[in-house]
């Protein structure tokens, strides 16, 4: 499990800062108001939403990663 952890840590904090980037990338574009402010309700929704896909695929692969290829052993 540690080793998955380690390996997978900074794919993920990588992934994370991407969408972070993306996120103040599009915040900061000046869009008219009618428009601006579906934008940034957009990117604040998609880029928290990708935090927890991102954030909870590695929590979910840490802890059942060990019994899922267990079991698929004995298969």
């Amino acid at each position: 499990m540690g080793r998955y952890l380690l390996r997978e840590l900074p794919k993920a904090a990588l992934r994370l800062l991407v969408g972070i980037a993306l996120f103040i990338a599009v915040t900061h574009v000046r869009w008219p108001v009618h428009v601006g402010n579906s934008v940034s309700l957009a990117a604040g929704a998609l880029l928290g939403a990708a935090a927890l896909i991102i954030c909870g695929s590695l929590l979910f692969n840490t802890l059942y990663y060990e019994r899922y290829w267990r079991q698929a052993d004995n298969r």
